[in-house]
């Protein structure tokens, strides 16, 4: 029982460790090869520069190529392993791509127009699907390894910024990823997380932000007591946390964009874990004013309470449904904590869970398909990322360290947060839903903790 309350968040009792500021990505393991794609400056970019203009395409195709490598299904060509090639036509012969094993093209430039203005510019090409295919008979296709790739996608952007290049790149990789995977891309989001400095007056405890792939992070608040359990709104714009600033546990709504705080939830035991409805309009909340705690709506119109759940047990972690017509929390009802299942309109509850003697800290897919949770086996003491199928019931293990929780999940259900342990710090690990790749992002120094992702942004 002490291990459940530990790891849900509702005891006082929590680790210290260091914290910097910027993620760093790190590729530590893959199950399965992911397509070769190249990411290339086109040759048509290198024709119109000058010698003092340095911006290329090639500043926007390392961030893409990390993207895609972060999704678990591309595996990005880099510049070492392009043929070299010196006319627009040549670029576009797929025998050259082919002949290093890409199966997608990405050529893309950069053009300035004066006032630190450019244009940027990129197309995406299916290098086995070319018009020197001729179809047979039988319906098989000869491939005659000539002629141009298949253009699935020419895009042009005007007016950019070179701050922005990094932005654009990001939806770049979105556009790319949709149209190879039909899965709409989440690389233009962004993540929340918790960090602690050490300082000569003991832990500083702050809530971050930052791209999804941990740049250009943001200071939202500071305090020596601890923060957690930051939860997104559903336009994105805000944040809800829980605090322990005034040395009790109190819930905030912030606005990222403005830094402006409100006090929402400061009853007398335990206020936490926040979580937003789908529509915006209610916070699923954990509140113990009467005894256990039990979970509660809390209208954010107009503040008002409506208790959800009753009895000797602890109920805590809500997660929302995507219809918004239910809620999927933890509690110990069965003896073990286990996930379970509430319907708001008629209060009643099922138990989802029955693989594992411990599940915990539900995450719904948008399309309520599937069910991540911190998950440990029968006759073990490790903790896993795992996801449950909810219509099979199939449990899958995502993730194999000693100690894996807190996961969160990109808006398109297609990749996993989480915290883990390395050595003696704290970091941040991201797997695929499906398994097919695994990589780290620890802070430069020190420690992360609590992920949450954010909503789509546009």
């Amino acid at each position: 029982m002490k291990l459940f309350l530990n790891k849900i968040g509702l005891l006082f009792l929590l680790i210290a460790f260091q914290a910097h500021a910027r993620l760093n990505i790190e590729i530590t393991q893959g199950e399965a090869r992911g397509v070769p794609i190249a990411i290339a400056s086109s040759v048509q970019e290198h024709s119109h520069k000058t010698n003092h203009v340095r911006n290329s395409f090639e500043e926007l195709a390392g961030i893409i190529r990390n993207d895609l490598k972060m999704s678990g299904r591309f595996d990005p060509l880099y510049p070492e392993q392009f043929p070299i090639l010196r006319t627009i036509e040549q670029e576009l012969e797929v025998a050259s791509w082919q002949s290093i094993g890409a199966e997608n093209l990405v050529l893309g430039s950069v053009q300035a127009t004066g006032n630190d203005f450019y244009t940027v510019s990129f197309k995406l090409l299916d290098v086995y699907n070319t018009p020197a295919q001729i179809p047979q008979q039988n319906g098989d296709t000869v491939n005659l390894k000539s002629g141009n790739g298949t253009i699935l996608v020419e895009k042009v952007y005007k007016g950019i910024r070179q701050q922005d290049f990094r932005a654009l790149a990001h939806h770049i990789s979105d556009v790319i990823y949709e149209r190879l995977t039909g899965i709409r891309g989440a690389f233009s989001t962004r993540i929340a997380y918790v960090m602690v400095v050490k300082t000569m007056n003991g832990n500083r405890y702050s809530l971050e932000v930052a791209d999804a792939d941990g740049f250009n992070p943001v200071t939202l608040v500071k305090s020596h007591q601890p923060i957690m359990s930051p939860s997104w709104s559903a336009d994105g714009r805000r944040l809800a946390y829980v605090s322990f600033e005034k040395n009790r546990a109190e819930i905030y709504f912030i606005d990222v964009a403005t830094g402006k705080r409100e006090l929402l939830s400061h009853f007398s035991g335990i206020n936490g874990a926040p979580a937003w409805s789908p529509d915006g309009r209610q916070l699923a909340l954990v509140l113990s004013k009467t005894g256990n705690p039990k979970l509660y709506l809390m209208n954010i119109a107009n503040k008002t309470l409506t208790q959800l759940t009753e009895g000797y047990s602890i109920d805590t972690e809500p997660a929302w449904s995507p219809n918004g017509r239910a809620l999927y929390f933890t509690s110990n009802r069965g003896g073990k904590p286990q996930i379970y299942r509430l319907d708001i309109a008629t209060r009643q509850v099922e138990r989802v869970t029955f693989i594992g003697n411990y599940n915990a800290r539900p995450m719904l897919t948008a399309d309520g398909k599937y069910l991540v949770m911190m998950h440990r086996e029968d006759r073990s003491d490790q903790f896993h990322i795992a996801s449950l199928d909810l219509t099979s019931g199939q449990v899958a293990i995502l993730t194999h360290a000693r100690l894996d929780e807190s996961p969160t999940l990109s808006p398109n259900g297609a990749m996993v947060l989480y915290g883990t342990q390395d050595g003696d710090r704290q970091i941040l690990g991201l797997v695929t839903l499906d398994g097919r790749g695994q990589l780290r992002l620890p802070a430069r120094e020190g420690s992360v903790q609590e992920p949450a992702w954010s909503p789509f942004l546009s």
